[in-house]
């Protein structure tokens, strides 16, 4: 998994944990979004979840300036994929590869079972 160096330049403490100045830190990105502080079955895919507070663009300064444009084409792809392809989707229970990468999580392949045809995506 992917972790982000820091050097701290000053003294702080982040929920109850005392970091030194000049002390190297890093941040586990695969964590983000997936503090179960924060949510209920955080490890848990769930698009309803509510609130959301999560941190896929950023936050602050560093907000991604492309994220109105993504929420937007993800809505028009969402709201396009049932009058394209009506039917319902299926994920078979077969067991699925994890995808090996430093820097991604997620499955080497998803079988997808639409209507009655398996679509591999």
């Amino acid at each position: 998994m992917k972790t982000t160096m820091r050097l701290t330049t000053t003294e702080a403490t982040l929920c109850a944990q005392r970091i030194e100045a000049g002390q190297v830190i890093g941040a586990w990105i695969g964590s983000a979004n997936r503090d179960e502080a924060e949510w209920s079955f955080a490890d848990q895919f769930d698009i309803e979840r509510d609130p959301n507070r999560h941190i896929a663009f950023g936050r602050g300064i560093h907000f991604c300036l492309g994220a109105p444009l993504a929420r937007l084409e993800a809505t028009i792809a969402v709201s396009a994929m049932p009058g394209r392809l009506p039917g319902s989707w299926q994920v078979p229970a077969a067991p699925l590869e994890a995808l090996k990468s430093a820097g991604m999580l997620g499955v080497k392949n998803l079988p997808l079972i639409w209507g009655e045809e398996q679509v591999d995506r």
